[in-house]
């Protein structure tokens, strides 16, 4: 039985997400932050987050299918990026640093999403990514 080793483009986001979740984890500081109404339950972040990156999995994977290295370079920047935001936020508490990088993540994000658009004519790759932008923004 052959293993399709690009499977594990599936997996990458999901280990990503939860290795920085455990990194950093909202506390009391969050809690006592001035947040915007619309600012959703507590609740509803793990769920999400979840969600979004099984889709985000599932997009690189379609995204990056036998394809060449160099294309792999812009998705895996806006990963790392989305890896590090978690625990400059919750454990260093850097607001304006996390709040930079998450600009960063939102633009390589769309980067990727135009990567994949130009480089496969199945475009559910781009289509996956759509929840994730939204929550980004």
């Amino acid at each position: 039985m052959k293993i399709d080793i690009y499977l594990i483009l599936i997996f990458i986001p999901i280990i990503f997400g939860f290795i920085a979740g455990s990194i950093g984890k909202p506390d009391q500081w969050y809690q006592d932050l001035n947040k915007p109404r619309f600012n959703p339950p507590r609740i509803v972040f793990p769920i999400a987050w979840t969600i979004l990156y099984i889709l985000l999995g599932i997009s690189y994977y379609y995204g990056l299918y036998k394809k060449n290295f160099i294309y792999f370079i812009i998705p895996f920047i806006h990963l790392i990026l989305n890896f590090f935001y978690t625990p400059i936020f919750f454990y260093f508490k850097k607001i304006l640093g996390a709040a930079i990088i998450a600009f960063i993540i939102l633009i390589f994000a769309l980067m990727t999403m135009i990567q994949f658009a130009m480089t496969n004519k199945n475009l559910i790759s781009v289509y996956l990514m759509i929840p994730y932008i939204l929550w980004l923004i």
